[in-house]
């Protein structure tokens, strides 16, 4: 038994003809006869009385025509509500984040996020970016936004932002533009392994032909705050996202450098396992992105 067997009987039911049912349901008159036929021979009754010119129904047909009917309806509600979950966005999404879009990227996203699609509730992760990766692969979060691709296969990532790293200081006797000389004699304050911003610098680094162990490192530290803390504090100078510490250079608290020879870009990617569904709103989001990333 399927729709159109049940569709063309309640069409003959309803129109008293073959003819008649097979025009509107745009189909011939020998296909409906032949779904009618079928029907009765999978239920074993007979459906419909041909004795006179006007189809009529038996008195089985009569009681299966309200189960028909009802399948048809349950039919259509559940493809319209289908159809109604599908262009609804609502629910929840969970991102998993690194720190420096996260507290200054992320906020800004689904602000506007939320003003287009009010009826979802997120699920917010900082993390390290290979915390993020381990996430996303995991299973853990559905979407993740992070500074350094980390390779694998199962991984999609999708640049979102270009973010730029400059070094920072409490020193405002520092010239702007700082020599490795210059950089080297100075207290370091870096961000813990696992950090973007960290792997970035140190590629950065080993390009002029340094490696991390010729800084004079004061502190290793595991937040982003704390960077900016110990820098204001003057314990010491560091590399870290021009967007994450504007607020300080702003009100003078830190002072902008750059090292010489030394121009540290990195891209902000959003990052999805391609191995696995996205639900509509994770889907929803991404479109979202994109086209954030279009206009910056």
């Amino acid at each position: 038994m399927d729709f159109k067997q049940i569709e063309a009987f309640v069409n003959v039911a309803k129109y008293k003809s073959f003819s008649k049912a097979a025009e509107a349901i745009f189909l011939s008159q020998p296909t409906v006869s032949a779904h009618i036929a079928s029907l009765e021979q999978e239920l074993g009754v007979i459906l419909f009385d041909r004795s006179s010119k006007e189809i009529r129904l038996t008195p089985a047909g009569a009681i299966f025509l309200d189960y028909a009917v009802s399948l048809i309806n349950v039919r259509n509600t559940a493809t319209a509500k289908l159809s109604e979950l599908g262009s609804k966005i609502q629910g929840s999404l969970t991102i998993a984040s690194s720190t420096t879009p996260c507290r200054f990227l992320l906020p800004e996203l689904l602000k506007s996020f939320y003003d287009k699609f009010p009826n979802i509730n997120y699920d917010i992760k900082e993390e390290s970016t290979k915390n993020v990766v381990d996430m996303i692969l995991l299973g853990n979060a559905d979407v993740g936004i992070v500074g350094e691709i980390i390779k694998d296969p199962k991984l999609t990532y999708s640049k979102v932002y270009e973010d730029k790293l400059i070094l920072i200081s409490s020193n405002s006797s520092l010239p702007e533009v700082i020599s490795t000389d210059i950089l080297l004699q100075q207290n370091f304050i870096l961000r813990e392994k696992g950090s973007a911003t960290r792997s970035v610098f140190e590629n950065a680094l080993s390009k002029l032909g340094y490696g991390i162990d010729k800084l004079k490192i004061f502190a290793e530290v595991s937040s982003l705050e704390a960077v900016l803390q110990f820098v204001k504090f003057g314990a010491g100078i560091s590399v870290v996202s021009e967007i994450a510490c504007k607020d300080y250079i702003q009100t003078g608290l830190l002072f902008k450098h750059n090292i010489k020879d030394m121009n540290i870009t990195r891209g902000i990617y959003v990052v999805t396992h391609n191995k696995r569904p996205l639900s509509p709103v994770a889907k929803e989001f991404l479109k979202h992105v994109e086209n954030y990333s279009q206009k910056k």
